[in-house]
C-alpha cells in the first residue's frame, strides 16, 4: 500500500523534458562561404578571369606605349586609352572583391549586381575594339591588340555565362540561409533586403566615384589647379565616409546617417554641376577628348547617389523595428534554441 502510495506521487509530477533542435540549428557551427561550393566556384572563377583580363590588358598597355600614335589627332585621341585601361584593370580586382564579399555576407542583392557589373565589362571590352582602332595606326600592332581584345571579350563572356548558373544557384541557397537567420517574418525579411541593397550600391557607389575622379585627376586637371588638391584629398575621405555609414546603418545611428544625407547632397550637387560644365560652350576645349566618358561615369555616379539617397531614407526608416538585433548578433549565438523556439515535452 505503501509503494503504491509513492508510485502514485512520482507520476503526478509533471516532469519536463527539453528536446533539443535541429542539427541545423548548432550553436557550434558557424557558416563560412567556404563551405558552400557554388560560393567557392563563383570567387574561384572571378579570380581565374581577373588574372586572364589583367594579363591581356596589360599586355595592351605596354604594346600602346611602346608605340604611341604617330599623328597629332591619333595622339590627341588616344590621350585617354591608358587610364581607361588601367580604369579596366582596377574594375577587375573590384569585382573579385566584390564576389568574395557576396558570398561571404550571403547578399543574394550584391551576388545580381555582381553579375551586372560583369556584364557591364563585357559590353566595354566589345567597345574596345573600336575605341583602339581608331588610334592605333601601325597594322601588325593594330591585328596583335585585336586578337588580344578578342580573347579578353570571349573570356569574360564565358564568364558571364557560369555568372548566371551560379547565381541562380547561390539565390537558392542563400534564400535558405537568410530564413534560417532572420526567421520567417516577412516585415523583417523586407528590412533586410533594404539593407543589402543598400551594401551593393555603396561599393558601387566607391568604384564610380573613383574611376570618375582618376580620370578627372590625370585627363583634365592640371597640378596647378586648386581642385587637383581637393580631388586627391576627396578621394580617401569619401571611401572613409561610405564604410562608415555602413557601420551607422548597422548600429542604427542616425546622426551618422544624417551627415550622410549632407554628403549625399553634396555629392549629388557636384555632379549636377560637372554635367553642366561639360555641356558649355567655353569648356568644350577642357574636356575635348574625354568628354563622352567623363560624363559617362558622372551620369552614373549621379544616379547613383540618388538611389543611395532613396535607400538610406528607406534604411533609416527602418531603425528601431528590430532589424538591429540580427545584424549585430555574433554569428556564433545567432541560432540558439531560445530564438528558433524551444519545444518542451510534459511527461504527465
Amino acid at each position: 500500500m505503501i509503494h503504491r502510495q509513492e508510485s502514485e506521487v512520482d507520476y503526478s509530477e509533471k516532469k519536463i523534458v527539453h528536446v533539443a533542435p535541429a542539427a541545423d540549428y548548432s550553436t557550434t557551427t558557424v557558416h563560412t562561404w567556404t563551405r558552400s561550393r557554388n560560393s567557392v566556384f563563383l570567387v574561384t572563377v572571378a579570380g581565374i578571369e581577373a588574372i586572364i583580363v589583367i594579363a591581356l590588358q596589360a599586355v595592351i598597355f605596354a604594346q600602346f606605349s611602346n608605340h604611341p600614335p604617330a599623328d597629332t589627332l591619333s595622339k590627341t585621341n588616344g590621350s585617354g586609352i591608358p587610364v581607361y585601361l588601367i580604369i579596366f584593370i582596377i574594375s577587375q580586382f573590384f569585382q573579385v572583391g566584390v564576389s568574395w564579399d557576396a558570398v561571404r555576407g550571403q547578399n543574394t542583392i550584391q551576388v545580381i549586381a555582381f553579375i551586372l557589373f560583369n556584364l557591364c565589362c563585357f559590353v566595354y571590352s566589345i567597345f574596345q575594339f573600336k575605341q583602339l582602332t581608331d588610334v592605333i595606326q601601325v597594322p601588325a600592332l593594330n591585328s596583335l591588340v585585336n586578337r588580344l581584345l578578342i580573347v579578353d571579350a570571349i573570356v569574360i563572356g564565358l564568364c558571364e555565362l557560369i555568372y548566371g548558373y551560379l547565381g541562380y544557384r547561390l539565390y537558392q541557397e542563400f534564400g535558405w540561409r537568410i530564413y534560417k537567420k532572420i526567421g520567417a517574418d516577412p516585415e523583417i525579411r523586407n528590412m533586410y533586403r533594404w539593407y543589402q541593397i543598400f551594401l551593393s550600391i555603396v561599393k558601387l557607389d566607391m568604384f564610380f566615384f573613383l574611376a570618375y575622379s582618376i580620370q578627372y585627376l590625370v585627363l583634365v586637371l592640371k597640378m596647378t589647379d586648386y581642385e587637383f588638391a581637393l580631388t586627391i584629398v576627396a578621394l580617401p575621405v569619401t571611401c572613409l565616409f561610405l564604410i562608415l555609414v555602413v557601420y551607422g546603418i548597422r548600429r542604427e545611428s542616425r546622426l551618422m546617417v544624417y551627415t550622410f544625407f549632407v554628403g549625399l547632397a553634396a555629392g549629388a550637387a557636384y555632379f549636377s554641376f560637372k554635367l553642366f560644365r561639360m555641356t558649355e560652350t567655353n569648356q568644350q576645349d577642357k574636356f575635348k577628348y574625354v568628354k563622352y566618358f567623363l560624363m559617362f561615369f558622372a551620369c552614373v555616379s549621379l544616379v547613383l547617389v540618388v538611389l543611395t539617397m532613396i535607400n538610406t531614407a528607406v534604411c533609416l526608416s527602418n531603425f528601431g523595428k528590430g532589424l538591429k538585433s540580427h545584424l549585430t548578433r555574433d554569428p556564433s549565438k545567432s541560432l540558439t534554441p531560445t530564438q528558433q523556439g524551444d519545444r518542451t515535452l510534459s511527461l504527465d
